[in-house]
C-alpha cells in the first residue's frame, strides 16, 4: 500500500503510553519554549497576532506557519531520548554512526524492536527497508553488478538492505486555531524521466495525545472533527498523478480552479487513534488540517527516515538557541 498508494496505516501498532509519554514531552517543551521566547524576545507564538515581534526559526523549533510549530527538541524530549538510548544493546540498535548532540540523526542497519515507541520500531523499519529497497522480480541476479557497495566499507554487492538514516522523534504541535496548511510535498522527486522511483524519503506519524472523536452509526472510529489532523492526496507521489493538475500560466502548481477541486476530491484522512501509525512516501502532497478546538493541542509524533546517503535541508537554525544552559534540565 505504501508504494502504491504512498502512504498506508497501521492500527495498534504502539504502545500507547509511550506515545502519551512523548506527546506529553513535546507540549511541556513548547510551553516552556513559549514562555522563554515571550520574555527573552517578545514573541508571542500564543497568541501571534498580538505578537511584538515575529518568531523565527531556531535549533530547537522550526515554524511551520501562527499556531503550528515542528518541535525537535527541548529538556523534556532529551529526558525521553537518553532513556531510550539504554535500550540500544538489548534491542540491538546497530549504530554505524551516531554524532553528537543527542538529537541528531543515526545510520543504522537495525532489524530494531517492537518495545520501541516508534523511531526503532521493527515493523516500521522492515516495512520502511522494503520499500525503499525494492527486489528485481525478472531476475535475482542484478544486485551483483553493484560494485559501488564496497566503497566506504559497504558490504559489497550482496543484495542487502541498504542503511538507513534516522531522524529522532519530534513533534508537530498544532494548537487552538490553527488553520488549514497549504497542501505541499515534503521532498522533490530525485529524477523525472520515470512515474516513480522507490521511496527515498519515509516518514511516520502517530498521535501524542487522545483527541477524541466521532463514531459513525456502525461504530466506526472516523477521527475528530475539531482538532484536525492530516489529508493525504491519494495516489500523489507519482508524477503522472500530479503533472495533470499543474497549472502553467501560474507560479505555483496548486492554486484554486477546478484543478485544486479535482485534486482534493482525491484527499483522504486517516482517522488516527493513539497506538496507530501512519507511514507515508514523503513525495506526496498532504496537508494538515485546521485545529478549531477551543482548548486542545494536538502534537503529531514523527520520525524521519530516509535512505543513507540523502540529506534533508530542512530550516532549522543551528546557531539560534531556545534553551540555553540557564535554562536546560
Amino acid at each position: 500500500a505504501l508504494d502504491k498508494y504512498g502512504y498506508c496505516v497501521i492500527r495498534n501498532l504502539l504502545d500507547k503510553e509511550q506515545c502519551l509519554q512523548w506527546g506529553s514531552a513535546v507540549v511541556k517543551d513548547f510551553d516552556e519554549a513559549a514562555n522563554i521566547l515571550l520574555e527573552r524576545e517578545n514573541v508571542d507564538l500564543r497568541n501571534p497576532h498580538d505578537s511584538e515581534n515575529n518568531p523565527q526559526n531556531y535549533r530547537e523549533m522550526a515554524m511551520r506557519e501562527d499556531l503550528r510549530v515542528d518541535l525537535r527538541d527541548g529538556p523534556a524530549l532529551r529526558k525521553l531520548r537518553q532513556r531510550e538510548k539504554r535500550y540500544y544493546k538489548s534491542w540491538n540498535i546497530d549504530v554505524i554512526e551516531d554524532k553528537p548532540p543527542a538529537n541528531d540523526p543515526i545510520i543504522t542497519t537495525s532489524p530494531g524492536s517492537p518495545a520501541s515507541c516508534l523511531r526503532f520500531h521493527s515493523d516500521v523499519l522492515e516495512i520502511t527497508k522494503r520499500t525503499m529497497n525494492p527486489k528485481d522480480t525478472e531476475s535475482t541476479d542484478l544486485y551483483k553488478g553493484n560494485f559501488g557497495r564496497y566503497n566506504f566499507g559497504g558490504t559489497g554487492p550482496d543484495g542487502s538492505m541498504q542503511p538507513l538514516r534516522i531522524g529522532p522523534m519530534g513533534g508537530i504541535l498544532s494548537l487552538p486555531g490553527s488553520a488549514d496548511q497549504a497542501i505541499h510535498a515534503d521532498t522533490p522527486h530525485l529524477f523525472e524521466h520515470l512515474d516513480q522511483l522507490p521511496a527515498h524519503y519515509i516518514n511516520a506519524f502517530a498521535l501524542g495525545a487522545h483527541v477524541g472523536g466521532v463514531y459513525d452509526n456502525d461504530g466506526n472510529f472516523t477521527g475528530s472533527t475539531s482538532v484536525g489532523g492530516t489529508a493525504f492526496v491519494h495516489g500523489s507521489h507519482k508524477l503522472s498523478v500530479t503533472a495533470r493538475w499543474h497549472q502553467e500560466d501560474s507560479t505555483s502548481s496548486l492554486l484554486g480552479g477546478t484543478n485544486r477541486e479535482d485534486m482534493l476530491r482525491h484527499a483522504v484522512r486517516p482517522s488516527l487513534q493513539v497506538g496507530d501509525v501512519v507511514l507515508f512516501d514523503c513525495r506526496i502532497l498532504h496537508f494538515g488540517l485546521a485545529n478549531t478546538s477551543k482548548s486542545v493541542q494536538r502534537p503529531l509524533l514523527y520520525v524521519n527516515m530516509t535512505h543513507a546517503w540523502f540529506h534533508d535541508p530542512k530550516n532549522w537554525n543551528n546557531r539560534k538557541q531556545i534553551f540555553t544552559t540557564n535554562n536546560k534540565s
